[in-house]
This record gives C-alpha cells, structure tokens and sequence, in this order.
C-alpha cells in the first residue's frame, strides 16, 4: 500500500515546513519536500532537521516543471502517493498550480493564477468588469511623458511583484534612467528573482483613496471565506511602500463595511475564474463614498506574521493549516466538512454572533539596505511579544534592493476592544526597546 504525501516545494531551503509538517500529520499524510539551492547550507540543514518522509534538492537556483516530474516519479517508486503540491514562496505559485492540475488536486486554473499574478492584467480585468476605478498604463519612455502631463494622482508598482520592492507614488523623481535601474534590481535579486518570472516591467495606475486592508480568503469551488481582514498601516519614506503595522480585526471598520468588503472579493475573485485556493488580497476602503477597489490579488496567503494571527482571530486554525486541509481534502465528506468550518470561521459569521473575543496587533521592523546586521535583540521589549519571528541571521548582509528587507515581526495577542490603543503604545515601546546595531558605516 503506497502512502499518501504533501509535495512541498522550498524556495532555496526556506519555507513553512515545520508548520506544515505538524498539519499534515493531524491528517494522516506524509510531507515531502523539493528543495532548490540553498544560498545558505544552514538553511538545508534546519530542513533537514524536520525529518520530512523524504527530502529532494536539486543544484539550481529555483525549480520548474522537470524537476517535479522527476520528484514524481520517484516518489511513486518510493511508495508515495502525491496527492497535491503547496508553495508558499510567489514564485512557484503557478508551477504549484501546474502541478496540482497534473495531480487532479483542488487548485486554482493555472491560466487564472497567471492572470491574477500579472498586476497589469488583472487590473485591466477588474476595470473591464466595473470592479476597479482605477486604470493602469504600462511603462516606458513614452508613458512616462505622457502620464507627467496628464497631471493624473499615480502609484507605481512592479507588474510582477515581491516584498513591496519600488511600490511608490508618481513623482518627477521617476526618470527612465531610474525605471531601468529598478529593472536591474530586480534581475539581480538572488532571493526575489524567481518571483519576477522575467518580467520586468513596472506599471502606473490611478492611485487609490481610503483606508488600507488585507482581506485574508480561501476559495472551494467557487465560493470564497474571508477569515479575517487585516487594517494597515504604512510608511512610504524608505524609497517604497512598507507595512509598518497591522491589526485584527480592523477597528475602523463597521460589520456592514466588512461584509461589503466581503462581498466585493467575491465578485473579483469570479471575475477572475480563481474558483480555488488561498488569497491575500490587499484593497483600500474609502469611507467618502464607501467604495471598496482592490490594490492587487495575491494567490498565497499573507507574509509577515499574517497567518499566525488569522490562527489566534480564529481560536487556532491559520491560513495554513485551513489551506493545508484544503489540498488534502480528497473526498466529499473531507470537503464538506472544511465547508462547513470556513462558513462558521468568516469573519462577517463571526461579527455577527458576536463571538470575536481576541485580536492582534503586529508590527514589522526592516533593515537597512547593503548593511550587515550585527546585532538584533528583543530582550528588552516589555511586554514581550508572543509571537517573534526573524529571518535574517546575525552577520548577515542585508541586500540592496529597494524592497523590503524584512528583519523582524512580533506579534501580541490584544482584547479586541483594545487594538486602537495598543497600536501606539505597543509601536512606542517597540521603537524605544528594540536593539538593531550594524557592523558597517551607513
């Protein structure tokens, strides 16, 4: 009898995979990893050290198609069953999506994940369907121009995106000389490359009013779950946009605003034929005239700590472990029974029957770029966070890149009627307390 098996695929060693790990086991299925070239061995060693039923990493930079299809296949002659693929990591998001089709597992349609990871042509979709108020240009020397004249208030993004790399407002600054540095950045970034799939084309669009959320999705057969929506807070004076903050759930935001953002998702997601699979979609509400507009679809869950704290909002089930069960849910009463769990867990459920007790506030922390970290240390931070999270060692090299380059998340879990002011108290003390020293010259 073969065993059944999670394929996962670990973007140069470094993943989810101890969580994942720990999930599929509730399941009775084995995990097993593909792993591309580690830019740091200790990366490989600590996967390795999981103890997954079996490991596979391959000498290349990151995977395709022939790797999986001869991970496949000797899985099969090891006595393995796969009956799906997950990738966290953006970059192998369509080659899961691929894989998952080939595997006859549930997942999103890969032209539809393609689509959707294209911010040009998902925004021309949403826009061709009465969805999007704002229209995107793509650029070049020629739009440049024309867009400076036409006096139009513009973002600027990646049409491929990663770690909120160059995500900026519109302004004389932008020269083409300065476009075409960016697109060098970007074919440099050992870490993010994968992600930018060679395109590497930067997009203008009509710059969005409003609070800014995440709204946190999984989809099953054609019907989408908010579990939670996330309200952020950023800063821009770092040469992009960064989310400095977030809280859940979003205390500016009414029960009836939030189930209109709820239903808003919906009909985008149906515009777009993503029919399954888990969504971080970023979207800005303007109270003015409530109007809900989505900044990008994201067919992954959200970075930073924004799956541990769907886990704490909801009593213990993560984004993860609900797209795990997803993946893993290979007959009727296994898929009836993750329904009915995502209808009881959205968050408009929830408002409702009053049952939402406990909120996060998280706060992210970025480095400095070209620099090496020396020290890092959270000691002194009171309360101390219950969640800390830091991928990036001590001695380490920071990239130069203008994305960006995380160096720390941490998380406290906040009575709900407390978010608003626990944001600025809790973000004071994190900016007194928390020692971050470099060993070069700025």
């Amino acid at each position: 009898m073969t065993r059944p098996a999670l394929l996962l695929f670990a973007h140069q060693a470094r993943s989810y995979a101890a969580m994942i790990k720990e999930y599929v086991e509730r399941l009775d299925v084995a995990l097993v990893i593909l792993s591309s070239k580690p830019r740091d061995v200790r990366d490989l060693e600590q996967l390795t050290a999981l103890s997954p039923a079996r490991i596979w990493h391959v000498d290349d930079e990151h995977l395709d198609e022939s790797h999986v299809s001869m991970v496949l296949t000797e899985a099969r002659d090891e006595g393995f069953t796969i009956i799906a693929s997950l990738a966290t990591f953006e970059g192998y998001r369509v080659l899961m999506a691929l894989t998952n089709q080939r595997l006859g597992a549930v997942d999103v349609d890969p032209a539809a994940v393609r689509r959707c990871m294209d911010k040009y042509l998902c925004r021309q979709s949403l826009v061709e369907r009465g969805l999007s108020r704002s229209v995107a240009t793509v650029l070049d020397e020629e739009a440049l121009s024309v867009l400076r004249a036409s006096g139009r208030k513009l973002f600027v993004k990646p049409r491929r995106g990663a770690g909120s790399f160059a995500c900026f407002r519109f302004d004389d600054t932008l020269t083409p000389e300065r476009l075409q540095a960016l697109k060098q950045q970007m074919r440099d970034d050992q870490a993010f490359r994968a992600i930018f799939a060679g395109q590497f084309d930067f997009i203008a669009e009509d710059y969005l009013h409003g609070d800014e959320y995440s709204l946190e999705v999984l989809a099953m057969g054609g019907a989408s779950y908010v579990m939670g929506v996330h309200a952020k807070y950023l800063d821009d004076s770092s040469g992009t946009t960064l989310e400095t903050s977030n809280s859940l759930p979003a205390p500016r935001l009414s029960d009836a605003q939030q189930l209109a953002g709820e239903r808003f998702v919906d009909e985008c997601l149906a515009a777009l034929q993503l029919r399954d699979g888990c969504y971080h979609i970023e979207a800005r509400h303007d109270p003015r005239d409530e109007h809900w507009d989505i900044i990008e679809i994201n067919a992954r869950m959200g970075g930073a700590l924004i799956n541990q704290s769907i886990g704490i909002f909801t009593g213990g089930l993560s984004m993860l472990e609900l797209w795990v069960r997803m993946l893993c849910a290979t007959t009727d009463a296994a898929r009836r029974a993750l329904r009915d769990d995502l209808n009881v867990l959205r968050e408009s459920t929830r408002r409702r029957d009053k049952s939402m007790q406990q909120g996060t506030v998280f706060f992210s922390r970025y480095g400095q770029r070209n620099r090496t970290l020396a020290t890092l240390s959270t000691h002194e931070l009171a309360p101390q966070p219950d969640i800390i999270e830091s991928p990036v060692r001590e001695g380490t090299r920071l990239p130069d890149s203008e994305r960006g380059i995380f160096i720390l998340n941490a998380l406290w879990k906040v009575p709900i009627d407390e978010i608003a002011t626990q944001l600025n108290a809790l973000a004071a003390m994190l900016d007194q307390k928390l020692v971050v020293r470099y060993s070069d010259a700025a």
